[in-house]
């Protein structure tokens, strides 16, 4: 999804959960900057930022993207919801206060001139934050963008209440199904100047202020005088946990209200505003008359769905479409790369492949079905088979925190994933487990067999089959699984044995959080049902460190404390890829920004 950034850096920790990404890709290389672009430290703790203001650009007209899934949700930001390929649309819709931009070939957090007069640390014992929105700045219907908003997107994260109102399967602790990271550390939360601005204070230290409210954070703030207009809340900012009536009617506007597209209600404080979306096949997006920044370059841009990568550098070379992102197979990619009519960009990303086992179903109650499952899996045969030709020095990944590319980056998977049948058959033997005369292995009435479900995509089918055939030499039996809408539906319901699919990652990295918590402690995304109270308070811990060295420390400690738990396997980094037609761009692509789109309103003809 689209994400922004703020600061000197990029790692910040913050919001919600990491977003759930549409495709994959196959490593890094290529063109782009390299494969070195995070920095991860964000500097001083309340130091100026850098203020980015849209340039002023040529109108270029109509624009044509071709993307592997299309828009969703509206209210991307509940834990039903989720998905990276929301973020391609929402990225240049929602309002946020920082935002990402590259910098001589680094991404850095800065502050949204357009949206935002300021953002400043006032003290740091209590921690005082203070947000200061621009009298211009309104959304597409002409009202405001004020406190209002940001209001409700703290409330929404914070609320304790539990409704029957809510249709979300999330389980957060409240009706409105939102990550509370970050939020909950806000004891007073108090408006001035006609609602324009924001004074944010701190319960504890909050390292990652600057994801709070922002699409960094995997995040935003949505029209909340539309929820009163619809709910008939007359003042969003009156309404508290003891107003029972109201926070139910509430929580059922932003959990269902905002689900999927309705024009009347899906209000832009973007360059673009959207038009239409049948979310599934396209979406078109305009210009927003009301826009208080510069005008974008593209007049519209329509947003289509192509989940065959071939087809998707088909229709660019047929100028169907003027930029594409389709997954990095290598195929597609060699072929762009082969032909000079088009430009390639292809980089090292944030966005990583990996297998979760649901931890409610009664198979993966035993630690050592788990390990063994891990034991035989050929992640360097995945890489060989799958991503080498993407990324020649591609390797297993060995951490969920952070990526190879990053700092802090620590290998803590190397005893599993090797594809050691003998380590799997002797875990499991050990366990008590006897191999049967299906040739799989059992305890009782209880066979080591599962479905791993995943997208229909061409690569992890492939994953899968080679998964299978290793890990039967094992005793183990797995079944491929693979719908078309895994990630959209079955996934965020825990619909599934194991799930195979991708994070976008984040440098904020405290929005992995909801991956990964209680559900009950803030883990709006956790949908492996995992838990582990240590690993819940050492993140939380983590989250209020203002010492970067420190911060970093933890967040390897809580990664090894998931690794003996065996619930997820970490399998490779992907690449970021995108093409376009020649003359045409700045084309790049930044995951947790928004994919292809973050940058779009500053697309030109060259």
């Amino acid at each position: 999804m689209r994400r922004s950034k703020a600061a000197s850096g990029l790692a910040l920790l913050a919001g919600a959960a990491l977003l759930l990404s549409a495709c994959g890709s196959g490593g890094s290389g290529g063109s782009g900057s390299g494969g070195s672009s995070q920095n991860l430290n964000p500097g001083q703790i309340g130091g100026a930022d850098q203020v980015f203001k849209r340039p002023t650009v040529s109108d270029i007209g109509d624009v044509a993207v071709a993307v592997e899934e299309n828009f969703h949700n509206y209210n991307n930001y509940t834990g039903a919801a989720n998905n990276v390929s929301s973020v391609y649309i929402l990225n240049q819709v929602l309002p946020s206060p920082f935002v990402v931009n590259v910098v001589d070939g680094k991404q850095v957090i800065m502050l949204d001139g357009d949206l935002m007069d300021s953002v400043t640390v006032k003290s740091k014992d209590p921690m005082v934050v203070e947000w200061k929105v621009r009298k211009e700045a309104v959304w597409s219907d002409g009202q405001p963008i004020d406190g209002k908003d940001f209001y409700l997107r703290w409330f929404a994260a914070t609320s304790k209440v539990k409704t029957s109102t809510s249709t979300s399967t999330g389980d957060a602790g409240t009706s409105f199904d939102s990550a509370p990271t970050g939020y909950d550390q806000v004891s007073k939360f108090e408006l001035a100047d006609n609602n324009k601005t924001i004074t944010t204070t701190f319960s504890k230290p909050y390292a990652d202020y600057r994801s709070l409210f922002s699409i960094i954070g995997n995040d935003a703030i949505l029209p909340a005088h539309v929820l009163e207009a619809k709910t008939g809340i007359p003042d969003i900012t009156k309404v508290t946990d003891a107003d029972q009536p109201s926070v139910d009617k509430a929580a059922k506007f932003w959990t269902d209200g905002w689900k999927g597209f309705s024009k009347d209600v899906d209000l832009s404080g973007g360059p673009y505003m959207i038009d239409s979306s049948d979310l599934k096949d396209q979406t078109v997006l305009v210009r927003n008359p009301k826009y208080f920044g510069a005008k974008p370059g593209p007049a519209k841009l329509t947003i289509r769905t192509n989940s065959d990568s071939q087809a998707a550098i088909q229709q660019l070379q047929n100028k169907e479409v003027q930029v594409a992102a389709p997954q990095a197979e290598s195929a597609v990619v060699q072929a762009v790369r082969n032909d000079g009519s088009l430009q390639a960009y292809v980089d090292a990303g944030l966005t990583y492949e990996h297998i979760d086992l649901n931890m409610s179903r009664p198979l993966f109650k035993d630690a050592a079905v788990r390990k063994a499952i891990f034991q035989c899996v050929p992640r360097q045969s995945l890489i060989d088979n799958l991503v080498k030709d993407v990324n020649p020095n591609a390797k297993p990944l060995g951490n969920f925190m952070f990526m190879p590319n990053e700092q802090g980056y620590q290998d803590h998977y190397s005893d599993v994933g090797n594809g050691d049948t003998a380590a799997a058959k002797k875990t499991l033997e050990d366990a008590g487990y006897k191999q049967g005369g299906d040739g799989v292995y059992a305890k009782g009435d209880q066979k080591v067999s599962f479905k791993l479900g995943h997208k229909v995509v061409p690569r992890r089918a492939d994953t899968v089959r080679l998964v299978q055939a290793k890990c039967k030499e094992a005793g183990i039996d797995i079944q491929d699984d693979q719908s078309a809408d895994f990630n959209d539906k079955r996934l965020p319901a825990s619909e599934f044995d194991a799930a195979l699919f991708a994070w976008v990652g984040n440098p904020v990295k405290s929005s992995s959080y909801g991956n990964y918590a209680t559900k009950s402690a803030g883990g709006t995304s956790n949908y492996n049902n995992y838990s582990n109270p240590e690993v819940d308070k050492e993140y939380a811990a983590a989250n209020g460190e203002l010492d970067f060295q420190k911060r970093v420390d933890m967040l390897n400690d809580v990664d090894k404390k998931m690794h003996d738990d065996y619930h997820s396997l970490p399998l490779f980094q992907l690449s970021d890829f995108a093409a376009n037609v020649p003359n045409f761009g700045p084309v790049s692509y930044i995951g947790y920004a928004g994919g292809v789109t973050w940058n779009a309103e500053t697309w030109q003809k060259k």
